[in-house]
């Protein structure tokens, strides 16, 4: 084990006289038999990892220099009808929030651990009693402070079922059906979007009327959950066609927020990005703003001259929303797609036998920043180029590290084996400078920058899986 970190030693300490920044790799864990794992962060002076490893729950620990501690298993979580919803860390402990099926019946309970994986409290948040043609299909949707949980089940397109609860105090603030009697009004363009306030406030927003045909009646459909019942408004959207969107509660505000991508006749290319911010209880959109691509911004992105050919951005998604203090919003969005090869009309494979194949691109990016007027404030295009096959984009996209005075974006240059890695670095104003970040020579790894995991302003946690194992990297800056 020693000599194959010391090459990776060498390469972050020289890494690390250029930029402040260091890195350590921990012990490596053999996953090829789990059917997952989930990064829980530091809890004390510990790295907690959770593995599901179908026939049973076990937490890792790590210590400052990222070898293996301790392992234990959950013996109270019981194997048999379970499905975890999520595990969420929080200051002084973590909880696993699942549903398990017994005699017909669906539970959803919450098991509450303390840093050392001991069960310390457990709860029946609800029953949804016996269900047998239309098993609750539930999911989950965490507040900003990750204390407020909203379970909802959405199996059946006439009802939204939601349940809201509180880990630090293990109670539930509130549980209801809401019944939509024209189910088109909520499913009609794409999947809801949703919103979870600090104080169980959750939000289901969907979108009507979002095509030419009828882009006079475009709007949005909002549903608010709370203590108090089930609040409902519409908002209007103006004559554009939304492309993408996000929304997110401003805790610090009062108000939900949203950001998103537009286009005027074709929702295959985007023209322009718009700001959004509504308080509850009003049926108008306090602020709603839409800002054109001018074409300067579209040659940087597209990497030419757009001239006469100034058709707005094609492939763009929207990926995530950080909220400024002022009220403002920073938008971060990606350029994907996909193309299926080796099968006609959908078919997953030849007639030989042979599986078609799923080529993944994940490409530039670009952020704007909007100020709480609505307005612009600047916009950037960040390059990059992945490419990977069958493997869902695994190893592709980026992860966004986050403080007071900069953004860091962290991703592969190439998705192989052997690799080098590199990042953004933006300032306040979206002025970036490009760094080499590292290189996976000779180190058996290969990186998932999607799923690592932020610890505070100046560490993060990055999941390595090679042939079957799986690494992790804190890195500090």
């Amino acid at each position: 084990m020693q000599k194959l970190l010391l090459p990776f030693v060498f390469i972050c300490l020289s890494f690390n006289a250029l930029h402040g920044q260091s890195a350590i790799v921990s012990d490596p864990i053999f996953i090829r038999t789990d059917y997952g794992y989930e990064l829980i962060g530091r809890l004390r002076d510990r790295v907690l990892v959770f593995r599901d490893r179908y026939d049973d729950f076990v937490v890792q620990a790590f210590d400052s220099q990222m070898r293996l501690s301790w392992s234990k298993e959950l013996e109270d979580l019981d194997r048999r009808g379970m499905r975890v919803l999520g595990v969420v860390p929080g200051r002084n402990d973590f909880s696993v929030v699942y549903q398990i099926r017994r005699r017909g019946h669906t539970l959803l309970r919450v098991h509450k651990y303390d840093p050392g994986a001991n069960l310390i409290d457990s709860m029946l948040v609800k029953d949804y009693g016996e269900r047998i043609f239309n098993t609750p299909v539930l999911d989950m949707v965490r507040s900003d402070d990750r204390n407020c949980i909203t379970v909802y089940n959405s199996v059946e397109r006439d009802h939204i079922e939601a349940t809201c609860f509180l880990l630090d105090k293990m109670q539930v603030l509130w549980d209801t059906v809401a019944i939509v009697d024209d189910a088109s009004d909520f499913f009609e363009d794409r999947q809801p979007e949703m919103a979870l306030s600090n104080t169980g406030a959750f939000f289901w927003i969907t979108e009507r009327n979002n095509r030419r045909a009828k882009i006079d009646k475009h709007e949005l459909n909002i549903l608010r959950f709370d203590g108090s019942g089930i609040h409902a408004s519409r908002v209007p959207l103006g004559l554009n066609l939304t492309v993408d969107s996000r929304y997110i509660f401003d805790n610090l505000n009062n108000r939900l927020s949203a950001a998103g991508l537009w286009a005027e006749k074709s929702r295959e290319r985007a023209n322009g990005a718009f700001y959004l911010s509504i308080i509850p209880g009003q049926d108008s959109a306090q602020v709603l703003r839409y800002e054109p691509f001018d074409e300067k911004f579209m040659s940087i992105l597209r990497q030419k001259n757009v001239g006469d050919d100034a058709r707005g951005i094609a492939d763009s998604q929207l990926r995530e929303l950080l909220l400024r203090q002022d009220g403002g919003i920073i938008m971060v969005a990606e350029r994907y797609h996909e193309v299926q090869r080796g099968a006609a009309a959908g078919r997953g494979f030849f007639r030989d036998g042979m599986r078609m194949i799923v080529d993944y691109y994940y490409d530039d990016m670009f952020v704007m920043a909007f100020q709480p007027n609505g307005q612009a404030q600047w916009k950037t295009a960040l390059h990059k180029k992945q490419y990977s096959q069958d493997d869902e984009g695994t190893f592709s996209s980026y992860f966004l590290m986050r403080n007071a005075d900069r953004m860091r974006f962290f991703f592969n240059d190439e998705i192989k084996y052997e690799n080098t890695c590199s990042e953004y670095v933006l300032n306040p104003v979206g002025e970036f400078d490009r760094n080499s970040l590292m290189n996976t020579l000779n180190q058996n790894l290969r990186l998932r920058f999607r799923d690592a995991l932020q610890l505070n302003a100046s560490e993060c946690l990055i999941p390595s899986e090679y042939r079957g194992r799986l690494k992790l990297i804190l890195l500090r800056f």
